[in-house]
């Protein structure tokens, strides 16, 4: 479920870039996913293939203050090819991990 407003509500992940063997992401991970579905008439279609960064996940994770973060649903910000999100705006909580990526 992508944040960025760019007219996407659901992405099938297929690939984690972190190595051959690695089968779970965490946030702050580079994921290759297909798009499942949009919105009606929208200028991405469905089964094109995108570069994603995942940003929240359901799985809890530990921060540098020993705190716990989980989130309701796993999200992702949709990237174009230099690395800048497709939606002109990005909706919700974001990760001070993803900050530390120039984000």
């Amino acid at each position: 479920m992508p944040m960025d407003r760019c007219g996407v509500w659901w992405v099938n992940v297929f690939h984690i870039y972190k190595g051959f063997s690695k089968k779970i992401g965490t946030s702050g991970n580079f994921v290759k996913v297909s798009v499942r579905n949009t919105r009606p008439r929208n200028w991405i279609l469905k089964k094109t293939k995108l570069n994603s960064i995942i940003t929240l996940t359901k799985k809890s994770l530990t921060l540098l203050d020993n705190s716990n973060v989980k989130f309701k649903h796993n999200n992702s910000i949709l990237l174009k090819k230099r690395l800048t999100p497709k939606g002109k705006e990005i909706v919700g909580p974001g990760l001070k991990k993803i900050k530390r990526k120039n984000f």
